[in-house]
């Protein structure tokens, strides 16, 4: 049963970090032996597969991917490996990234210094923006080089992706939801992190809000963000949930179900992913919160759409 709890996470983790296409790369160059955690893993398409090297004397570690032509980035994706939550002092949080058409004339399309987005946990991708002087520019090659990790000499890294575009966020209003004030379900949706919908009514189960998108929208995915202290209360994660879609508020199509989802973690203001598993096209958005890990209680500062 555990191997197949593993499986089962790691498929619904491919799904959820890859629901916006990559561009497809192949490796060039990369620092580290050709072996099953060489540097090829990185643009692999499989979660499962890792880069992992730990040798001081060839840092900055390298890696060079080919996109086989000239193309924009708008984003670019690092998604932390297996087991990333036992060793979390793997992560990069200084690099940089350059843009190259003839791979010897290099230009810096992004660069971070002590960034330590990536969580302590396994198969999350985070997203970055570039914002270097090559930002908008077309390349063929790009070049990651990672002169810091959290904590040690070792770097591990499930995947590196290329997205051309960026996900549009859909701009939604507050319909209605369970639990009224200063934490009611509105906070959900007024796009702040310190504020968060806290809810503690089992009378009132499942608790429910409905967003408006204002207009028909097709949307590839959604996201919640944990509280300011899930920290200390991990419980009030949401774990069994239901997401429809409706363009009048009496009909509802079922566009996503999950249960016994734990992916939401004791951290507070982390943002999470899932990709909408039945496509439409509607202008309200329900979210059912069924169950939470522990308790009744449920509380969460953001709920976003994205097409």
């Amino acid at each position: 049963m555990r191997h197949l709890s593993s499986f089962l996470m790691l498929f619904f983790a491919l799904g959820e970090a890859f629901a916006q296409v990559p561009i497809k790369t192949t490796l060039v160059k990369g620092t580290g032996p050709g072996d099953n955690e060489g540097p090829a893993m990185v643009c692999d398409g499989q979660l499962a597969t890792k880069w992992c090297i730990d040798s001081p004397r060839q840092m900055p570690y390298t890696i060079v991917l080919d996109a086989g032509a000239p193309t924009p980035l708008a984003e670019y994706g690092l998604a932390t490996a297996d087991d990333t939550s036992t060793y979390g002092d793997r992560n990069p949080v200084s690099w940089r990234v350059s843009g190259s058409n003839d791979k010897q004339t290099w230009t810096t399309i992004d660069e971070q210094k002590n960034n330590r987005s990536l969580p302590a946990e396994d198969f999350q991708e985070y997203r970055f923006a570039p914002i270097g002087a090559g930002a908008r520019e077309q390349f063929r090659y790009f070049r990651f080089e990672f002169f810091k990790m959290a904590g040690s000499t070792r770097i591990q890294l499930s995947e590196i992706s290329l997205y051309k575009t960026v996900q549009t966020p859909v701009k939604t209003t507050f319909v209605s939801g369970s639990g009224n004030g200063k934490e009611g379900a509105a906070m959900a949706n007024d796009g702040r992190l310190f504020t968060k919908w806290c809810i503690d009514e089992p009378t009132k189960m499942p608790y429910d809000i409905v967003l408006d998108a204002g207009q028909p929208a097709a949307i590839s995915e959604y996201r919640f963000v944990t509280g300011d202290d899930t920290h200390s209360y991990p419980e009030r994660n949401p774990m069994d949930w239901r997401v429809s879609g409706s363009n009048d508020k009496q009909a509802w199509t079922v566009l996503d179900e999950q249960k016994y989802n734990r992916r939401l973690r004791d951290e507070n203001e982390q943002e999470y992913r899932f990709k909408i598993s039945n496509s439409g096209s509607f202008r309200y958005y329900r979210f059912e919160f069924i169950r939470m890990t522990a308790g009744t209680r449920l509380q969460l500062s953001e709920i976003k759409l994205y097409k």
